[in-house]
């Protein structure tokens, strides 16, 4: 008889409710584990920047931390400002007790953010200590200081890039394996210098039936966490550079943003469009869109929600580093552009032609299902776990 495998996921945020790519991505592997066959249990920090309340699907305990504070704990000797945010005395006691009673085979780690604690899985248990990572993070600000163009800014952000880069590269063999969720990042991380076993993992998406609700007409969506960077320089693109030339294309295009977190300069920026704030169901957001767009010059891993826009049989105009990570074909099932005429081009091309609209968009549900369906995706990893 087959044991049941023990996993317990450290995770930087509160996986639920849904309202955001991270969350999606770290909910449904989660998910999927446990339909997999594992008894899987979660340990959360809940920011107060992202401070949610839910009722998990999955046992989970919440440690609240402020993430915004100045004082690291004791223990964060040596680890960069922006990883020592996350670092928790209560959250490690909370551990350290959830080790010695859940006793697992294996910690998940879901974030770089995270690393420091894989010290005392190691110190207080036998499990196999695994870092699922969504991104390359320092990647990330190197894009965000190519994209700077205010001087003194740029020194800043290329300074956090470097001590992430140290850091990240530091740890990449502390732990037994990596599971990134795109094949681009695992090449990344073997350049880097991993010899760990890796193994990917897309993201993984429930595609359901059909929607019957007809999309507002001539609408054109973006969502994303607005307390990213890469999503924030994406939303001043499309204000600035976009979404002008898509009106002179089609007047009477209807441009709606939904984000949490947003800062006030960039809210105050989003004043003549329809700005949403934080939704409570971004499925249903995506629903009511005609077009969805994801313009991101900064970043890595993969677009959470582009994958579940396509599994909604949305058309998808994005950049190729917005489709990074996802095994699609430009025209087939999504349409990528990287400069804003070609950009607007595509997302007028789709508001005008509903046929070729409802082509590419059939398409990527098509795609979706067939390469990024959970019940596929979990118990592969829950099969690399066994083997650890």
């Amino acid at each position: 008889m087959r044991v049941r495998m023990r996993i317990l996921i450290l995770t930087p945020r509160l996986p639920w409710p849904l309202i955001d790519g991270g969350r999606i991505a770290m909910a449904r592997l989660a998910e999927g584990l446990v339909d997999a066959g594992a008894d899987v249990e979660i340990l959360s920090l809940n920011p107060r920047k992202h401070r949610a309340v839910a009722t998990p699907p999955i046992p989970t305990e919440v440690i609240d931390i402020d993430t915004s504070r100045i004082i690291a704990p004791a223990f964060a000797t040596g680890i960069p400002f922006l990883v020592a945010r996350f670092l928790s005395d209560e959250f490690l006691e909370a551990l350290r007790r959830t080790l010695r009673r859940f006793v697992p085979d294996v910690v998940q780690i879901e974030s770089p953010f995270l690393l420091p604690y894989a010290g005392v899985v190691r110190g207080d248990s036998n499990a196999r200590v695994v870092l699922r990572s969504l991104n390359v993070e320092f990647r990330i600000w190197e894009g965000l200081a190519r994209l700077e163009r205010n001087p003194l800014r740029r020194i800043a952000i290329r300074r956090i890039a470097s001590s992430l880069r140290k850091y990240e590269v530091r740890h990449l063999n502390a732990c037994d394996a990596i599971v990134p969720i795109s094949a681009d990042d695992a090449d990344d991380f073997r350049r880097l210098g991993a010899t760990r076993p890796v193994h990917v993992v897309p993201c993984g998406v429930a595609v359901s039936g059909p929607t019957r609700d007809a999309p507002i007409p001539n609408s054109v969506g973006f969502i994303g966490s607005l307390d990213f960077r890469p999503n924030q320089e994406a939303v001043e693109w499309i204000l600035g550079e976009l979404w002008p030339r898509v009106l002179e294309r089609a007047g009477d295009a209807r441009l709606s943003i939904a984000g949490s977190g947003v800062p006030e300069w960039l809210r105050q920026r989003m004043s003549a469009v329809d700005f949403r704030g934080t939704v409570d169901d971004a499925t249903a957001f995506m629903n009511t869109m005609s077009v969805m767009i994801a313009p991101l010059f900064a970043g890595g891993g993969m677009r959470i929600k582009v994958l579940e826009a396509m599994a909604l049989a949305k058309p998808v105009v994005a950049t190729k580093l917005g489709a990074g990570g996802l095994d699609v074909e430009h025209g087939r099932d999504i349409l990528i552009a990287d400069d804003a005429a070609s950009f607007a081009d595509a997302v007028a091309l789709l508001l005008r032609d509903s046929k070729t609209a409802a082509r590419i968009g059939n398409a990527a549900r098509e795609t979706v299902r067939s390469r990024y369906d959970n019940d596929v995706l979990a118990p592969g990893l829950l099969t690399f776990y066994e083997s650890l």
